[in-house]
């Protein structure tokens, strides 16, 4: 993962790699590793987009530390499982798809594959959604399967809070899902960012 990461821009963080835009909205994958078994490795490879203003509303109450951190995928808008061919997958069903190497499974071949998808679907596809209007257009139109972490009310106010004028601000506003406990929280947050934007 390291010469994929390190040739596409991301920086490694712990167990994950990220890519940063220019306007702080970061792309993920975070490797997760289960302890299962002594003959095999057994992990997750999980990716997320994390919209700078994604992670200024749930980072809200704690900003002035959240803001000299790097984000996290607990913020993230989307994320999705990088998902294994079956030679080097675990089987624990469809909602984690975990890859294994060791015992019959070849720890280099393992390592290749996940290396020649992330290099030639995830990072590419995790470079795309960095743009906000393209994020937005998957968002409302999939195109491969994601877990959407924001109702889409939310997530077109996340995506042009920091661009509305004030005027789309409220017409973005008049469609956020109000069945939250937080609804009226989330629109005072967004006319306080927008008004510093």
């Amino acid at each position: 993962m390291g010469k994929v990461a390190e040739e596409s821009g991301m920086v490694g963080d712990g167990p994950a790699f990220r890519l940063t835009s220019s306007r702080g909205d970061c792309a993920l994958v975070e490797f997760v590793d289960m302890r299962l078994d002594r003959e095999s490795e057994v992990f997750s490879v999980r990716a997320s987009i994390v919209p700078s203003s994604a992670w200024g509303w749930s980072q809200r109450r704690n900003w002035e530390r959240a803001r000299q951190q790097n984000p996290t995928s607990s913020s993230a808008l989307i994320r999705w499982a990088v998902k294994p061919p079956a030679a080097y997958a675990r089987d624990f069903g469809p909602l984690d798809p975990s890859w294994t190497y060791g015992g019959p499974v070849d720890p280099d071949a393992s390592g290749v594959a996940l290396a020649s998808i992330l290099g030639e679907e995830t990072i590419p596809t995790m470079k795309r959604l960095l743009d906000r209007e393209e994020l937005l257009a998957e968002f409302l139109d999939p195109s491969f399967d994601f877990h959407r972490d924001r109702p889409i009310g939310w997530a077109r106010t996340l995506l042009r809070v920091d661009d509305a004028s004030p005027e789309e601000l409220e017409e973005l506003l008049g469609q956020v899902e109000t069945d939250y406990p937080v609804a009226d929280e989330f629109a005072a947050w967004a006319r306080m960012r927008a008004s510093r934007s």
